[in-house]
Formats: C-alpha cells, sequence, structure tokens
C-alpha cells in the first residue's frame, strides 16, 4: 500500500514507537482473549487458543506493521470488506517470552489489566503443560469467560460448554468478577498518546449559521473512568467526562484556551502516529487560527472548509456539501454587508 508507506516515512521523521504508545493503543484497539473451540481431538473435548490482537482502519495498517516489527512475532491480516488490519499473536511461546513480559512492564488499566491477568495465568498453564486434570480445564475454561464478559457468547453455548466439563452447579458458573477500580500504576504520556490514537476523535464542526468550532473525545468502555480521570487530571483537570448514550464514557474538551495552552502543547510533545495525526494537523491548525483571529474572516473560513471540510470520512456525515456551505458563508457575508 503505497499511500500507507509514504504515509509511514512522513510519520516516522517525528514518531519513535515506545513501548508505552503500543500498551496505550492496546488499551484502546487490543485484546486478550481466549477462543474456546469443542473438539473430540482435545482433552475434555475442548481446545483452548489463547490470543493477542490489536486492531487499526486499513489506512494505519503501517502502525501494525511497526508493532509487527517491535515484537518481531505474530502475523498480520488485511479484512478489506471491512477495511481493518489486525496484528495478531497466537503462539504460546511468543505470548510467554515476548508479549506477557511486555504489558507486565508497561501494564495497560482497569477491565484490560483484568482481561490480561487472567491471560497470563491461561497461557502460562498451557505453555507450561499445566491444568490438565479436569478441575483444572474447569479453571481454564472460567478464566477464559471471565476475561471478556461483554463478549457475545450465548447463553445455549455457555450450557454446551459447562456439560462437557460436567459443570452443573450454577456456584461453579459464577465468572471471576473485575475488581480493578483504581489504577495503581502510573498512567504515562505515552500511554495516553497510544489511547488518543485509538479512541480519540478530533473534529471540526461547521454550524449552519456559518460558525466554526474545533472539539476533542476519548471515548471509553464504562469500567474506564479512573483512566479517564487520570488523563483529565494529567491534562491540567480541563474538559468533562460524561456518561453517553450507549452507556460508554466521553472525556471532551471543547474550550478554545484549554486546546491552545494545554491540549496542543501536549499532543505536539506526545505525537500521534495513526491516520489521526493528520486529522490532528487539521485541527489544530484551525484551533490556533480560531484563537488567532476573532472572529473569523470569510477568507479565513473559506481556508478552513478547503482544509476541512472532508475531513473525516471524506466527510460523509456533513449535512451539507462542501459547495453549499460555502454558500452559506458567502450569503452570510453578503447580509453582514448591507
Amino acid at each position: 500500500n503505497l499511500k500507507a508507506t509514504n504515509t509511514m516515512i512522513k510519520m516516522n521523521q517525528t514518531f519513535i514507537l515506545s513501548p508505552g504508545y503500543i500498551s496505550g493503543l492496546t488499551q484502546s484497539d487490543g485484546s486478550f482473549f481466549c477462543n474456546i473451540i469443542i473438539s473430540k481431538q482435545h482433552r475434555f473435548g475442548l481446545q483452548f487458543r489463547p490470543k493477542f490482537t490489536i486492531t487499526a482502519d486499513l489506512n494505519s495498517k503501517y502502525v501494525l506493521d511497526s508493532i509487527q516489527f517491535y515484537f518481531n512475532c505474530g502475523i498480520l491480516t488485511v479484512n478489506n470488506k471491512n477495511h481493518t488490519a489486525e496484528y495478531e499473536v497466537v503462539k504460546l511461546e511468543d505470548l510467554f517470552n515476548i508479549i506477557i513480559p511486555h504489558f507486565k512492564q508497561y501494564p495497560v488499566f482497569c477491565a484490560k489489566w483484568h482481561a490480561f491477568n487472567l491471560f497470563v495465568v491461561i497461557v502460562s498453564a498451557m505453555y507450561n503443560k499445566e491444568k490438565r486434570t479436569l478441575e483444572g480445564r474447569r479453571e481454564l475454561l472460567k478464566m477464559a469467560l471471565s476475561m471478556n464478559i461483554s463478549s457475545n457468547r450465548k447463553e445455549d453455548r455457555l450450557d454446551l460448554l459447562f456439560n462437557l466439563l460436567e459443570i452443573i452447579e450454577e456456584k461453579d458458573k459464577i465468572l471471576i468478577p473485575n475488581t480493578n477500580f483504581t489504577i495503581d500504576t502510573p498512567v504515562t504520556d505515552e500511554n495516553i498518546a497510544g489511547i488518543i490514537d485509538g479512541d480519540g476523535s478530533v473534529y471540526i464542526s461547521f454550524q449552519k449559521n456559518g460558525d466554526i468550532n474545533t472539539g476533542f473525545s476519548i471515548t471509553t468502555d464504562k469500567l474506564s473512568m479512573p483512566l479517564l480521570e487520570q488523563i483529565k487530571n494529567r491534562l491540567n483537570d480541563i474538559g468533562s467526562i460524561r456518561k453517553g448514550t450507549k452507556d460508554e464514557l466521553v472525556y471532551s474538551v471543547t474550550g478554545l484556551n484549554q486546546k491552545t495552552e494545554t491540549l496542543i502543547p501536549f499532543i505536539d510533545k506526545n505525537p500521534l502516529f495513526s491516520e489521526r495525526s493528520q486529522h490532528y494537523d487539521k485541527f489544530r491548525t484551525v484551533t490556533l487560527l480560531l484563537k488567532d483571529e476573532q472572529p473569523l474572516s470569510l477568507e479565513s473560513k473559506i481556508k478552513i472548509v478547503e482544509l476541512a471540510y472532508n475531513m473525516n470520512k471524506e466527510g460523509k456525515h456533513r449535512n451539507l456539501t462542501k459547495e453549499q456551505y460555502l454558500e452559506i458563508l458567502t450569503t452570510n457575508k453578503k447580509k453582514e454587508d448591507i
């Protein structure tokens, strides 16, 4: 992909892939998971296949290429239909010797840390050929099911898995809860850069009355409140955290001074690496222009429209086309001049 390669060359001039960034991106777009496969060839009819993945938009595949190069293991797959790429590590030897030591040294947080700790026990047991009795397999099953409680396993599928290992009592089917409600390790600037690259959003809003604003947000699962509070704290306590409509949490920064005095200097010092870095460049340009020129001249507004109107997803979510919006701006200007 020539476009991705060119972007990578451009970005590599300013970006150094750090272990903390990888853990931050994993917090957002990574997964510690264990596939449970029904198989007559395996002990007690079940096969456990732990895997570590990070997913990215296809335009940011070069980020995963760099992570694969960094770890020197795993494979990359591309899904053109979903326009995504995935980095995946499944070899027990690589999980045990490379992936697990990395995350022990550069941890993830909240529910992801809960999943990781269960992942460590499963991988270690399988790598060392432990937990091979029926009781041991029951422990593995319980841990595998407890890693990602919100996964889409259906009730009848769960019953089938429990029956295979003769788990009958309801009390034995209770999964291991996440108890990571505080953060005991530092959330580093590199972590935050990775989290922004995965779950962050920078945008420019074009109002029907001709006003132009910029915004920044990070969206996480509902269990990540301690993490968002740490990020907010690191960013001089700017912005606010609210619950979204789908039970998610949203940290957003909208104040102009907050963006120019705190957010932009932070991201400039801790750069993004994915395609989002190009969106950030436009966000930065527009935000600084809004700060320097109040109110914006028609000339500046047209410049911003040309630069950023089709910024995210080629502008597909805009209610008006670029041409219609430019028309509004010139009409408004004429009204002001009368």
